[in-house]
């Protein structure tokens, strides 16, 4: 990118249990020694990120998302349809967004790769609950996330195994109805535990629920978990945990480069880039925007 950059840091306070803001702050000094003129904002818990963001995009050439997934996707929805370009610093839980764009979770290095200031065009998908970048997990994926959300838990992982162990014994299955958005033939209609819209590999800082899944390949996956035995998922799951992806006759996952439309039989939890979107039923429809967003990365 040409010109004189400027930067805008958001921090999200809440981050990673509130700790994500006695950090950064420590931090600061040395980023405002090496960036100056850079203006650093912490946002707490009643700040609307997306207004934030949307207000600074026109004054800012890089706004940068300090926090988890979920500050990454407001940010993001935030900057989209704006010429600025999206940072990450991670300081979640999971940071699988940032994950997949080839950050190490070591801040000094994520910093240094932020100023090499590599820009990759992304894909992003818009739903009927604003645009996210990695995936979108309905069923027994949005209990898991709304239940780590509630742990008492500060590590990320054991916030989201104890996430998952709960939503093993509560989730139901539910009949889905899936179809590619530009495809005529007939849809699919099962049950199943699960539905995820996948832009990327991973959940939860390591659940590979998607294995194919890259966010800037003109394609997204819908991931299906079939109806298998309560006993069967639980196996799956903690095989997750370990860094395996689900076996083949668990899970059946389609592609498309335009998006997926999906029917819904009930009232179910779903989440966007780990942050909570409430329940969802009933007509839901996921288009893909090719190369939608810049953003900073370290792609091989």
């Amino acid at each position: 990118m040409s010109g004189k950059r400027t930067y805008c840091f958001l921090i999200n306070c809440s981050s990673n249990s509130s700790r994500a803001e006695p950090f950064f702050k420590k931090k600061e000094p040395e980023l405002r020694m090496k960036l100056p003129g850079s203006d650093f904002i912490y946002i707490n818990k009643d700040d609307s990120i997306p207004e934030i963001a949307g207000q600074k995009a026109d004054g800012y050439t890089h706004i940068v998302a300090c926090g988890g997934d979920g500050t990454v996707n407001k940010v993001a929805n935030g900057i989209m349809g704006s010429q600025a370009v999206l940072g990450v610093l991670p300081l979640g839980s999971g940071n699988d967004f940032a994950q997949n764009i080839g950050l190490t979770l070591d801040f000094e290095t994520d910093f240094e790769i932020l100023l090499q200031n590599h820009i990759a065009d992304i894909d992003v998908v818009k739903s009927s609950y604003g645009y996210f970048l990695n995936t979108f997990g309905i069923g027994i994926d949005g209990l898991t996330n709304y239940y780590a959300s509630e742990s008492k838990f500060k590590k990320g992982s054991l916030r989201y195994f104890s996430g998952g162990l709960r939503a093993l014994y509560s989730a139901k299955l539910f009949t889905a109805t899936v179809n590619n958005a530009s495809d005529l033939n007939e849809p699919i209609k099962q049950k199943v535990w699960m539905v995820t819209i996948a832009n990327g590999k991973t959940e939860g800082g390591k659940y590979t629920i998607s294995p194919e899944s890259v966010n800037n390949d003109g394609q997204i996956e819908l991931v299906l978990v079939k109806d298998v035995s309560r006993l069967r998922l639980a196996a799956e799951f903690i095989k997750l945990s370990l860094g395996l992806s689900f076996k083949d006759n668990v899970v059946e996952i389609l592609s498309s480069s335009d998006g997926f439309k999906i029917n819904l039989e009930g009232e179910l939890e779903a989440h966007a880039d780990g942050e909570r979107q409430g329940l969802v039923s009933g007509f839901n429809q996921f288009q893909l925007l090719r190369k939608a967003l810049k953003v900073v990365a370290n792609y091989p």
